[in-house]
């Protein structure tokens, strides 16, 4: 962050502390001065202590807009709370191994990995980053919550997050496996989340085919992402989990890999590389590329849209907007349909509101990622719209819970893929 918008972001805080009393500014000017001395502890430890003390002594303005405070309406799940509860445990001023304290242990995994939080940060970062350092302290003193434990074994059953391996089904389903010659223009790297939507899958390769384009999939070889393993701080694994994806899609021969979920796009475009492993190829997600295929005329909309998909709200995942910041795409591609109304939530783009269920937080506290998706899709049917288009399987998992508790039987949700298969 350059140094005038760090000053643009502390700005609103300067005239708390200059009108405050002469013995508060000189507790303040002190505290900041030992900060090491009084809070930094000897001992070894992974987590990221100094962000940890920032985000628990700061006035934690991010609280009124986080989605698990909002969700759980509880003080417990204030960012800057996790926080100092993840400082103490690291440093060892809460023993996590007493029965009485397990709550806290769960308080590390109750993220949704929005990055809602960072968006209002005075110092510009993100609690899920600082989160994912305490796991690796918990990891090392052998506490790992049994429920992450069930997802690990999942991964090493079938190198995907399902108890079984759900590619086997998928010819049944009508959708064959697109082999690689190793000649390919693209890699189609699909999700692990999205094959639970084989709708989506199957609209990604019509797409692909009718624009022309030589590509592969090779389902029976590809292996989930990592992207859980790297939340829950298995590096090891994700390292394993990396390498077969990298060879698999370097022997491809494809210059381009594309992919229907934005989690796999962030983790094979930006978490590969900090584990040391780099894919040389481009990363983009699907809908980049339908934007120029459409401008180029090689996917060409039919006169008038369906009725039923007349009026709808775009959601914009948490991760496609902030991590890949995919904001205008999908915008511009919607705007192209004929007859087609868009209409927009009032928390939309990188202000965007999660569906809760990313992250570690649907494993750890399901209720709270249904009651965030049920507030996600109040705001979305507040619009008047009765489809709701994303770009994203688990933000289709989530909201579909949301409506259902909600009671919102007219209300359907569709990938945005969908839609573009059904007008071209």
């Amino acid at each position: 962050m350059g140094v005038f918008e760090t000053l643009k972001k502390y700005k609103w805080m300067i005239p708390i502390i200059t009108s405050a009393e002469r013995d508060v500014k000189r507790t303040v000017l002190k505290n900041f001065r030992l900060t090491k001395k009084n809070f930094y502890p000897e001992g070894e430890y992974k987590a990221d202590v100094k962000n940890l003390i920032n985000c628990m002594l700061c006035p934690n303005m991010c609280r009124f807009d986080s989605n698990s405070l909002q969700g759980a309406m509880s003080e417990r799940m204030a960012p800057a709370n996790k926080a100092r509860i993840g400082y103490y445990l690291s440093v060892g001023k809460i023993d996590p191994s007493t029965k009485e304290n397990k709550d806290f242990i769960d308080l590390m995994y109750e993220c949704c990995n929005c990055g809602n939080c960072k968006i209002w940060c005075p110092f510009d970062f993100s609690v899920v980053s600082l989160l994912e350092t305490v796991r690796d302290d918990i990891n090392d003193k052998g506490l790992t919550p049994n429920y992450i434990k069930e997802q690990i074994e999942k991964l090493n059953k079938t190198h995907t997050i399902e108890d079984t391996n759900i590619f086997k089904t998928y010819e049944e389903k009508g959708i064959a496996n697109i082999e690689s010659d190793g000649n390919d223009d693209i890699f189609y790297y699909v999700g692990c989340e999205t094959m639970k939507f084989p709708e989506i899958v199957k609209a990604n390769i019509e797409i692909l085919k009718k624009a022309g384009i030589k590509f592969s999939t090779n389902l029976d070889k590809r292996w989930c992402c990592g992207a859980p393993v790297f939340n829950t701080r298995h590096l090891d694994l994700a390292k394993e989990y990396a390498k077969q994806n990298v060879d698999l899609i370097t022997g491809s021969g494809a210059k381009l890999v594309v992919t229907d979920c934005p989690g796999c796009a962030d983790t094979l475009l930006n978490r590969y590389e900090k584990i040391g492993i780099k894919l040389k190829v481009k990363v983009i997600h699907i809908l980049q590329l339908f934007k120029p295929l459409i401008e180029e005329n090689k996917l060409i909309f039919k006169n008038q849209i369906l009725e039923e998909f007349k009026n709808v709200v775009y959601h914009d995942p948490c991760l496609m907007s902030r991590n890949l910041n995919v904001i205008s795409e999908p915008r511009e591609v919607l705007k192209k349909i004929p007859g087609l109304n868009l209409f927009e939530p009032i928390c939309n783009e990188k202000y965007t509101h999660c569906c809760g269920y990313s992250g570690t937080l649907h494993w750890a506290n399901n209720d709270l990622a249904v009651k965030i998706s049920q507030n996600r899709v109040s705001e979305l049917t507040e619009t008047g719209a009765n489809i709701i288009i994303t770009a994203c399987p688990l933000c289709e998992l989530g909201l579909e819970k949301g409506i259902e508790e909600n009671n919102k039987e007219k209300i359907k949700i569709i990938d945005i893929s969908e839609l573009i298969a059904k007008v071209i």
